[in-house]
């Protein structure tokens, strides 16, 4: 009895030392090209920077991962409405997403030392404007607030990942992405105190903010 617990344990040892090494972290930097468009056929296209993390298990052919990926960028003359008060004008346009892609990996190498793969999942994102310059038609809006959209979508994904013996030896990756959102809520938020940030409205935004992102990413296997 004792030798088969041995037995069950090393086997569990080896399983788990074989899962925590195709387990990996990965993280770089990246470019973004979005169109956004905003209430009332308003649009804009926004060139924005940002960086990239990926935390996921691979299989032989497959890859899990837990994605995010954060931008920033200007926007202008974009109009807005939220908590009754519509407002037109320029300013810091921040997005941050995540979500769960599934990878597949081709065996075939474009290049010696090199493989393909392709991935798609869903994803949820918080889009936040700061305006710095703007207009109010109606209602009250200051300079001390910013707009929160929370949205949904989808993103699909195709790079090319260097081939190494180990992940220690930090592999590197290419890949573009692209994702498409559609904002659900939105708040209206008063960031005059960096201590505390009051919510003054939340409210259903019937989809004004829809933005189109195309990434271009780069980054190393850290561990």
């Amino acid at each position: 009895m004792k030798k088969f617990i041995v037995t069950l344990l090393l086997l569990f040892s080896a399983k788990a030392f074989a899962w925590q090494n195709d387990m990996s972290l990965k993280g770089g930097l990246g470019l973004s090209q979005a169109t956004i468009h905003a209430f009332d056929n308003s649009e804009d296209h926004m060139t924005g920077f940002g960086f990239n993390t990926q935390f996921g298990y691979r299989f032989s052919d497959w890859e899990i991962n837990l994605a995010s990926y954060i931008y920033w960028g200007k926007i202008d003359d974009l109009k807005f409405r939220a908590n009754n008060t519509s407002v037109v004008g320029s300013g810091v346009f921040r997005h941050v997403s995540f979500g769960p892609i599934l990878k597949y990996i081709f065996d075939w190498q474009p290049k010696k030392g090199w493989h393909f793969y392709a991935g798609a999942g869903p994803s949820w994102s918080m889009q936040t404007v700061k305006l710095e310059q703007f207009q109010a038609s109606s209602g009250n809006f200051t300079s001390d607030y910013k707009l929160t959209y929370i949205s949904r979508g989808g993103m699909v994904v195709i790079g090319i990942e260097e081939i190494l013996p180990f992940k220690e030896m930090h592999p590197v990756y290419f890949e573009v992405l692209y994702s498409y959102k559609k904002s659900k809520d939105v708040s209206v938020v008063d960031a005059s105190n960096f201590a505390e940030v009051r919510t003054i409205s939340t409210e259903e935004s019937e989809q004004d903010i829809r933005g189109s992102f195309i990434m271009i990413n780069a980054g190393i296997t850290l561990f």
